[in-house]
C-alpha cells in the first residue's frame, strides 16, 4: 500500500490535508480544506487498489469512474454528498462533504467504559433512520458492502444520552440521524476481480459482519447489506463482537445469551430473520424491515416514574403535571385509573 499524504499537502492546488479519519484494506481518507469553498471542510477518500499490475490498474480505474458516476446521482442527507473526483500522480481520490459527530464504534466504546451497551429503542431508532437509506440506494441498483458501526456516524453525537437516575436507558431522540459513509468501492472491485486473482475473503467484506455470499463469492444482495444491519444492531446491544457471537461449529448466532437488558420478542425475530445464513430466508428489502418493525408496539413516553427501575425503552420529562394516559396498566408500570 501506498504511504499516506503528509499533512499540508495540496492537492489539486485546491484541497489541503489536515489530518487522517481513518484507513482499510482499500483506502484511506483525509480531512482537508476545499480552497474552492472558503475553507470548508470536506472529506478525501483515497482509493488504493492494492495491486500494481497493469490490468488490474486498469479496471480499478474503470470501476472508479462507474462509482463516482453512482455517488454524484445519489442525493440524499444522510449520505455524504459527492462533489469531486480526480486523479492525482497515479492516485485517485473521491471528496465528499465532511460529516461531523463520531461513528457507532466510538459511541459503543464510551458505553462500554461506563458498563453500558445501546437500549431497544436506540436501536429501533437506529434501524427506523436508516433503512430508509438502504431502500434508497438498492432501488438505485447500489449495495453498500460494508455496513458496519465503523461506517455509520450519528450526526449529533456531541449530545450526551440522557438516562433515568443515571441507570435508564437513553433517549433515542439523543441520537442524530445516522449518516452512513464509506461504500463499499473496494470490496466491489475485489468482487469484480476475484476470478482472475488472489483475493482474501478479508477484501469482499469485513469479517464477521458481510455474510457468506459476500465472503465466499463477492456476490451481494439488498439481504447482504440487511445482514451486516442486524450485526451491527446486535454488536450495539451486547458490546461483543460478532466472532464471540456466532458458533462456528453449530453455524448459528447465539447473541441472545450476551444480551444484558431485555430485548422484546418481536425485535429478536425480526434480527434472528435478516441473520439468516441463506439470502432467501432472510428479508428481502430494507421496506419489509420497515414494516416489520411498525408492528411493534412502541415504548410509551412518560411512563417511567422518577426513581424507577429504569426498564422503560426511553424516558420521558420528568415532573410532568399532564394526567396519565388513558392506556391499559402494564404489570410493570401501573398506572392510576383516569376518572370515570
Amino acid at each position: 500500500m501506498q504511504s499516506p499524504i503528509p499533512n499540508g499537502t495540496s492537492l489539486q492546488n485546491r484541497y489541503r490535508l489536515r489530518q487522517i479519519l481513518g484507513q482499510g484494506g482499500f483506502g484511506r481518507t483525509y480531512l482537508a480544506e476545499d480552497r474552492g469553498r472558503f475553507d470548508e471542510l470536506c472529506a478525501i477518500k483515497e482509493f488504493i487498489p492494492g495491486q500494481t499490475n497493469p490490468a488490474f490498474g486498469q479496471k480499478a480505474r474503470e470501476l472508479f469512474q462507474r462509482e463516482a458516476a453512482i455517488l454524484y446521482q445519489i442525493d440524499h442527507p444522510q449520505i455524504p454528498k459527492f462533489r469531486a473526483h480526480f486523479e492525482q500522480e497515479g492516485r485517485l481520490f473521491l471528496v465528499q462533504d465532511y460529516v461531523a459527530g463520531k461513528t457507532y464504534r466510538n459511541l459503543l466504546h464510551e458505553r462500554k467504559a461506563k458498563g453500558e451497551t445501546f437500549s431497544e429503542a436506540e436501536i429501533r431508532h437506529l434501524m427506523e433512520k436508516l433503512l430508509p437509506v438502504l431502500d434508497a440506494i438498492h432501488h438505485r441498483g447500489i449495495i453498500h458492502r460494508d455496513v458496519s458501526p465503523e461506517n455509520i456516524i450519528s450526526s449529533d453525537a456531541s449530545v450526551p444520552a440522557i438516562t433515568s437516575n443515571g441507570v435508564g436507558t437513553s433517549r433515542p431522540d439523543m441520537l442524530g440521524d445516522p449518516v452512513l459513509i464509506d461504500f463499499g468501492v473496494g470490496k466491489e472491485l475485489a468482487a469484480q476481480t476475484a476470478r482472475d486473482n488472489a483475493i482474501t475473503a478479508a477484501s469482499l467484506g469485513k469479517i464477521g459482519y458481510a455474510p457468506a455470499e459476500q465472503i465466499q463469492s463477492g456476490r451481494a444482495y439488498p439481504s447482504s447489506d440487511l445482514y451486516a444491519l442486524a450485526v451491527t444492531t446486535i454488536v450495539l446491544l451486547t458490546g461483543v463482537e460478532p466472532q464471540q457471537l456466532f458458533d462456528d461449529t453449530l453455524l448459528t448466532w447465539q447473541w441472545e445469551k450476551f444480551l444484558i437488558q431485555d430485548l422484546s420478542p418481536e425485535l429478536t425475530n425480526i434480527l434472528n430473520r435478516m441473520l439468516q445464513l441463506r439470502p432467501g430466508d432472510r428479508y428481502q428489502t430494507a421496506k419489509e424491515v420497515i414494516a416489520a418493525l411498525a408492528t411493534i408496539p412502541s415504548p410509551l413516553r412518560n411512563a417511567q416514574p422518577p426513581g424507577g427501575d429504569g426498564e422503560t425503552g426511553s424516558v420521558g420529562s420528568v415532573g410532568s403535571n399532564l394526567p396519565p394516559l388513558p392506556v391499559t396498566p402494564s404489570p410493570r408500570l401501573p398506572v392510576t385509573p383516569s376518572p370515570r
